[in-house]
């Protein structure tokens, strides 16, 4: 029997495997690790063991989509993510009729054993097909794969306007745009985009109850009580922590298990683990990037460029509101905080990067 480490091994897993950068996987079980010792330290407040059971049960298969998703030849990839992202577009589509409402939002779809949030699992795949459709363009000039990039960002806006789901939809445009200056590279295009991001911050400030309110808690001299208590918190725990289970904001703070998770870990474990986790993010789009330098393939490199923006922009808003950077968006931090649909999504994203980062000339050069 070949060994799978090596190169000449014709199966699935032995001719992929060898070519990926394994050190890369470091880092989502770094993160996994310590999204696992956060969840269970919220055991015996609000949240049961069950809690910890189905974040143990979601993180396994999260686990095996990474996996399965860094190991597939890259054109059989894209192929995949493309497929994923027009049928959870449909799933999207579908949420205003079968979704149901959390808090004034509409977002999720319920499955009977578990839910979903469709626009949370979109990200990765969206990405692809957008830049998928950018690099036709470059590649071919016919404005029919400019039209497609631009039904696409009109669909997704309507769509989570309706949930309503702000802070996601900008995350998705920052996103989009991110992507065409990339493939345009236009000043003048930079400064538009840059005019209608402005834009549409005040018109959703103007529009949306919620997003005013947030954003004049945060202007305002006194910061929301979450807020507040999530800053209290990483004061109590100064630089070492008061050790895990010890902390008590999980006690005096709703949705602990997401939006404030940073400020749990900081308050248990102290600020320097929290420097930690907020580095792994930036270390980890610098070392694909260092990775990538020489690879030709302009699909690739924006693709790559654009998931690892989406990836981090996430991790700094979500630690920047725990600390009272940002207006509380209730975004997750990926791959710590409590949440099937985000670990999903992370998952594809991770997995999509690794596969990326393979040596292998070939795999690279040619996406057809």
């Amino acid at each position: 029997m070949k060994n799978l480490l090596f190169r000449d091994d014709e199966s699935l897993i032995g001719s992929n495997w060898y070519y990926l950068e394994k050190k890369l996987f470091i880092f989502p079980l770094l993160l996994s690790f310590i999204g696992l010792l956060a969840i269970y330290s919220l055991i015996g407040t609000e949240y049961s063991i069950t809690l910890l059971f189905k974040h143990t049960v979601f993180l396994l298969f999260s686990l095996f989509i990474l996996f399965f998703f860094s190991l597939l030849p890259v054109n059989n990839l894209r192929k995949l993510l493309n497929i994923s992202a027009f049928s959870i577009l449909l799933l999207l589509f579908l949420v205003p009729i079968l979704g149901y409402e959390i808090k004034g939002a509409t977002r999720w779809i319920n499955l009977k054993f578990f839910s979903i949030q469709p626009s949370e699992i979109l990200k990765g795949p969206i990405l692809c097909l957008f830049s998928w459709f950018c690099y036709l363009f470059i590649k071919t000039g016919k404005f029919s794969y400019m039209f497609f990039v631009i039904l696409i960002i009109l669909f997704i806006s309507t769509l989570l306007l309706l949930q309503p789901d702000i802070g996601t939809l900008m995350l998705y445009l920052s996103s989009f745009f991110l992507l065409i200056i990339l493939y345009l590279r236009n000043i003048k295009l930079i400064f538009i985009l840059g005019l209608f991001g402005l834009f549409f911050i005040a018109f959703a400030y103007f529009t949306f109850d919620h997003v005013s309110i947030r954003i004049d808690k945060f202007l305002s001299p006194e910061n929301s009580p979450q807020v507040a208590k999530s800053l209290s918190a990483i004061i109590e725990g100064g630089f070492f922590g008061v050790g895990l289970g010890e902390g008590q904001l999980k006690y005096s703070i709703p949705e602990s298990h997401n939006d404030f998770i940073f400020a749990i870990l900081i308050e248990e474990f102290g600020i320097f683990f929290g420097l930690f986790i907020a580095l792994l993010y930036p270390i980890f789009f610098f070392l694909i990037k260092k990775i990538l330098k020489s690879q030709p393939n302009l699909f690739i490199q924006n693709t790559t460029f654009s998931l690892c923006f989406i990836l981090c922009m996430q991790a700094f808003i979500n630690i920047g509101s725990s600390i009272d950077l940002i207006p509380p968006t209730g975004m997750t931090l990926p791959f710590i905080s409590y949440g099937g649909s985000s670990m999903l999504s992370y998952a594809i994203i991770f997995g999509t990067l690794i596969n990326f980062s393979k040596n292998e000339k070939n795999s690279l050069s040619n996406t057809s």
